[in-house]
């Protein structure tokens, strides 16, 4: 595939202090940012989901908790660090290495973090409603044909899915993802009281012809009832 350099690929050239800088800002800054997405979820659910019956019918649910959930994300960010950090969240942010063509609209994560210094840098996250556990097909779309495909976190060693939990347990989608992915998930020490487990995912190249690196994958079942 042929196509033109964009504006952040000529500010921000690739060579080998990018790749690195890449993998290891994302490993680094993991823990800070999951903890402001589970902390932020607390103050949704907090203030606003006990509110609703999210098992009736509810037209455009997923975009709407997802884009209260970013406005919290913001609030405990600014909050702890002032707005100055060295990375700051995002929402609905173009993956620009994975456009298709100088017109068409390039994928879009539903929120992130992005590194100051270097916008191309980003710590993507994928957020899903989950109405049961045995419901994961939208969910597991996005592992596999986004994040395993190297579409999304095509530079970054880490990564997160939110799933939107409307029925069951946790540990019933932990269970389903274990079989889905043929796996077992890990438990970060970091998070040992929230449900939210790891995968590892070692990958080649991407549809653009990007040797990618391994990921490794946060998924973050987020209760709403």
């Amino acid at each position: 595939m042929t196509r033109r350099a964009a504006f952040r690929e000529q500010a921000w050239p690739e060579d080998p202090v990018f790749a690195e800088l890449a993998l290891n800002w994302s490993h680094s800054a993991a823990t800070q940012m999951l903890d402001w997405v589970w902390r932020a979820f607390d103050t949704l659910r907090a203030k606003h989901i006990g509110r609703v019956d999210v098992t009736k019918p509810l037209e455009q649910l997923e975009r709407d908790l997802t884009d209260l959930h970013f406005g919290e994300i913001q609030h405990i960010w600014a909050q702890d660090t002032g707005g100055t950090s060295a990375f700051y969240p995002e929402h609905e942010i173009p993956e620009f290495e994975s456009r298709h063509s100088a017109k068409a609209q390039p994928p879009a994560y539903d929120l992130g973090f992005v590194l100051r210094d270097n916008p191309r840098c980003i710590w993507p996250i994928e957020a899903k409603i989950v109405r049961k556990a045995s419901i994961l097909r939208a969910y597991l779309a996005d592992v596999r044909d986004k994040f395993m495909a190297g579409i999304a976190a095509p530079f970054v060693g880490e990564a997160g899915m939110i799933g939107y939990l409307l029925a069951g347990v946790a540990t019933e989608v932990f269970t389903e993802l274990e079989l889905e992915l043929s796996q077992p998930l890990c438990h970060p020490s970091a998070f040992a009281a929230r449900d939210h487990r790891t995968s590892y995912h070692t990958r080649g190249r991407s549809p653009f012809g990007r040797d990618l690196p391994d990921l490794l994958l946060h998924h973050l079942v987020m209760t709403c009832f």
